[in-house]
This record gives structure tokens, sequence and C-alpha cells, in this order.
């Protein structure tokens, strides 16, 4: 598996006594859209601006695309896009302006900065309102002027601190599927937020981050996994015809409950085959829907944070 970030031991003690982040042994796959996810003041700002060189850690290491985080930075910060929280704009120019300006800081000569930016507003779809002044944008078009300016590297890694922040509904949908198309072109994108709500269905790699320390980190399906080995399987049921001779049977297996006219069985185990055995042995059973109901972010959540 290629890594695209990868530390160890990294560690930010600020004055001698506050632990932000505390010996994280961090790894990133290519081609993922990473979750990182914690509590305000979890660390993960402080381990954002470790790895692309902003803070010099306490102790430890780490690279990031194959560059050292505290020899390489400049390495790093050429290939790496990055959006902080709280990204500002210069609200009397327009978008095309800020961004021109923005390319030119970090070395796009004039010509290609010119191709640059219209190429990555077009990418946010954001082309029609190039020449609009800032000040006269919603927080969801200033979010996705901040990812067309982390875009104006090419980067091979997208890094975006807490990005739908104060965004619509309709503005948040339009962000997730712009994620799913980058990554779908090549890139890798690290999320850092507190709202699992807003980009939890949109993570396929999860980092749970607590009090400086990452409680978990893998690819949400092997989370999904393990969770359900400890906590047990659900499944949801629907039939028509013989559903009470369905329900008593299913009690031999595991935990029942109806549910908006389905039933929803609680198993400590796999309990599949089990389930496909009693469906065979009723006669007359319709089996409309029958499907395992995966954990969702916020089980894998509250499972980590207060129950591991």
């Amino acid at each position: 598996m290629e890594l695209v970030v990868e530390t160890k031991n990294l560690t930010k003690v600020y004055e001698g006594k506050v632990v932000a982040v505390d010996n994280v042994d961090l790894k990133v796959p290519k081609g993922v859209i990473a979750g990182l996810i914690g509590h305000n003041g979890a660390g993960k700002t402080t381990l954002i601006s470790m790895l692309v060189g902003l803070t010099l850690p306490t102790k430890g290491s780490g690279k990031v695309l194959g560059y050292d985080i505290i020899k390489e930075s400049l390495k790093i910060r050429r290939k790496v896009g990055l959006l902080p929280e709280g990204f500002g704009f210069y609200d009397h120019m327009t978008a095309h302006q800020n961004l021109l300006y923005l390319a030119e800081l970090n070395g796009i000569k004039r010509e290609e900065a010119e191709r640059k930016v219209v190429e990555v507003l077009k990418i946010v779809g954001l082309e029609e309102q190039k020449d609009l002044k800032v000040k006269a944008f919603s927080r969801g078009m200033k979010q996705r002027l901040g990812i067309a300016q982390a875009l104006l590297k090419d980067p091979q890694l997208l890094i975006l601190d807490e990005p739908t922040v104060g965004i619509d509904p309709e503005g948040a949908i339009g962000f997730k599927m712009l994620m799913k198309r980058l990554v779908s072109e090549g890139k890798t994108i690290i999320l850092s937020t507190h709202l699992l709500h807003e980009l939890g269905d949109v993570c396929d790699y999860i980092i749970l981050m607590k009090q400086g320390k990452i409680l978990t980190q893998g690819f949400l399906k092997d989370l999904q996994k393990e969770y359900e080995e400890r906590k047990g399987y659900v499944y949801e049921i629907k039939a028509r015809r013989n559903a009470e001779k369905l329900s008593e049977e299913l009690r031999k297996i595991g935990e029942v409950e109806l549910k908006n006219g389905k039933i929803v069985l609680k198993c400590e185990k796999d309990s599949t085959e089990e389930i496909n055995s009693v469906f065979k042995k009723i006669d007359g059973l319709v089996l409309e829907e029958f499907r395992v109901i995966e954990p969702s972010l916020e089980n894998l959540f509250l499972y980590y944070y207060y129950e591991r």
C-alpha cells in the first residue's frame, strides 16, 4: 500500500506544557478521501500544520509525498494544496483577481497563472462568477474559491481544514461531488472536520483523533467490520405473508424488533447463513428486502471515543 503521509511519534508541545499532538503514527494511503475527525481542540489543525511545515514538531518524524516534513517542507508545500480553516480573500477584488494574485505569490508565471486560474475556477464551478467581487460571494462560494486556490499548484495531495463549516445543504452536496471527482482524477484528500453528518458519507478512510492522540485509523469498511465483530450485526428484513412466523423463527437467532413494517434483527455474530436457512423453511414466505445495516460513522465515533 503506497502512503502519501506517514509519521512516527509525531509530537507537538506548546510552552513545555500543552501537548497538542501526542506521539502520532499517522498513515494515509494514496487515492483516498481521508476524514481526520475529532472535536475542536483534538489537535487536528496542529497536526496539519506540522505536515506542511508551518509548525515544527517537538519530536518525532514524518514524510509527506516522500519528503521529510522538517528538512523538505518547501518541497511539500509546492505539491500540497492547503485550505486552512478561515482562509480569507480580498473582498474588493474579483474571484479571478484573487486567484491570479495567489498564483503569482506561489511563483507561477503570469501566462501560466492565467491558464491555471481559468482551469481551477471551472473545476469548482465558479467560472461564471469569475468577475464577481468576493464580497458578494456566499459562504459556500467562498469555500469553493478556497478549494480553487488549493488546486492552483495541481497538487497530488489536498488538505482541507473544516471545509464545510457554514455551508448550506446544497453547497455541501456540491462539495462532496467535487471531492469524489478529484479523487477519481488521481488526487488524495484529507478532510479535517468535527462535522460527522456532513462529511462522513464521502470518506473511505477514517482517522479518529482525541486529545492529541489517534484513537484508530483505517479504511471505513475495515473499521465497520471490527465494530460488528465486537458489537454485533444488525439486519433489516421485510416480508409479505407469514411475517409473524418469520419473526418467531428469527427470535431463536437474535433480538427482534419491529420498525416501520420491517423486522430489525440484532445478532452477536454474523448470522447470514442461519437467516437464509430460516427463509427457506417458511412456506409461502415472500421476501421483499434483506440487508445488513452497516455501522455508521457516528456509531464508530461513539464506540472509539467512549467505549473502547
